[in-house]
């Protein structure tokens, strides 16, 4: 489980060069608002794709630091599987490795396993930015075709902030 100490895209003949990341790994999503929240790598189901846990942890650029003291069951927003090639190009900076304290059973489309996944949901990252930015009111919460979208990413609807920004309501 060694990873790049360069968390940033390389690029090397005009081609991006993809980061070593690992399951375990705490990264951080940049916000509109320059802060960062954190995130958590639970595995790799499938080839293209990474299950994550978001979490209620807001960071400055001063303040990522030990993991240790990240990633709280607590702090838990969000269990969703995305595509992983924020991850693979830097986009999402990987900040450290601690091992999950989630049982297999609460990740993501998990309960789709014995449905040789028929069923699962698989989100493109760029929604999990979306969701993390809308968490923080820093985007609509409800400028989706469902009003109730970011709801349902939710991992208990007693964790949506009161502070939200609504369009359509």
């Amino acid at each position: 489980m060694r990873h790049s100490s360069n968390t940033n895209t390389l690029k090397y003949n005009g081609k991006k060069k993809k980061i070593v990341w690992d399951t375990g790994d705490a990264f951080v999503i940049s916000l509109k608002n320059n802060n960062f929240c954190v995130g958590h790598v639970l595995d790799q189901r499938m080839i293209n794709t990474v299950r994550i846990a978001l979490y209620d942890e807001l960071l400055t650029a001063s303040e990522i630091r030990d993991v240790s003291f990240l990633c709280k069951t607590d702090k838990l927003i969000s269990l969703i599987e995305v595509t992983k090639e924020q991850l693979e190009y830097g986009v999402w900076k990987i900040i450290g490795n601690k091992k999950s304290d989630l049982p297999i059973s609460k990740y993501p489309n998990e309960l789709y396993c014995s449905e040789n996944w028929v069923g699962s949901v698989v989100y493109d990252a760029a929604l999990a930015e979306d969701f993390v930015n809308a968490f923080y009111a820093l985007l609509p919460w409800d400028d989706w075709y469902d009003p109730h979208h970011l709801d349902k990413i939710l991992v208990d609807i007693s964790k949506k902030p009161k502070r939200l920004i609504f369009v359509k309501s």
